[in-house]
């Protein structure tokens, strides 16, 4: 099931003022990090133009970048950032999502990619960074939904992909559909194509199937 929200996440934790250079600030929803809440996160004046915001694998109400220049980092290395409402990426801010196998974690174990799941619409506007994990080599055919959305998935941003050998290249789609929520959602897949990248989606449908959870 995704995670329930807790009420302690519409707290922030007081912080010292801090020399800043490029800071990177966490989001959790347990003791020990700097904020509770992706919103107080982002509009905190401490925060800067050019600093990281990791968010900790759990649930959370929203996400909306808002109008500083940031970079957010999903789970630790990786992890399943659950959103209840909507997504919003602006055009100024970027997410990092790193791959390192194909284990969802959505129905046991850890998860080899990061994620994120969305119970409204998502409007990605900003850059999405794709960064290949723990040495992980991807396959011709591999496909990852990184982001799955009980609403509609916009995606009109720019990805940046890391290099691959041997004829393969990057795909990346909004595909109807979600393991998560059913046919009525829909998913933001990252496959692996032949050069130029202009073969279809490769057992994508089997995909979004086997890696269904509960609700």
């Amino acid at each position: 099931m995704l995670r329930s929200p807790s009420a302690v996440l519409l707290a922030t934790l007081a912080l010292a003022p801090l020399a800043h250079a490029g800071v990177t600030w966490t989001v959790g929803s347990d003791a020990g990090y700097d904020f509770y809440n992706i919103h107080t996160a982002v509009s905190d004046t401490r925060v800067q133009n050019g600093d990281s915001i990791r968010i900790f694998s759990g649930g959370y109400l929203g996400f909306d970048s808002g109008e500083k220049a940031l970079r957010f980092e999903p789970g630790n290395s990786p992890g399943i950032v659950d959103v209840f409402g909507n997504m919003f990426l602006r055009q100024n801010s970027s997410i990092n999502f790193e791959i390192g196998g194909y284990n969802s974690g959505l129905s046991s174990g850890a998860p080899d990619f990061d994620q994120f799941i969305v119970t409204g619409n998502v409007n990605l506007v900003g850059n999405l960074e794709i960064t290949l994990y723990n040495g992980f080599a991807p396959n011709l055919g591999d496909s990852w939904a990184i982001v799955q959305a009980g609403g509609t998935i916009n995606y009109t941003g720019v990805t940046s992909f890391p290099t691959l050998s041997g004829g393969l290249s990057w795909n990346i789609a909004v595909v109807p559909g979600s393991g998560e929520f059913g046919g009525s959602g829909s998913s933001l897949v990252v496959s692996v194509v032949p050069t130029p990248g202009a073969a279809a989606l490769v057992g994508l449908a089997g995909l979004i199937g086997s890696r269904r959870r509960q609700l």
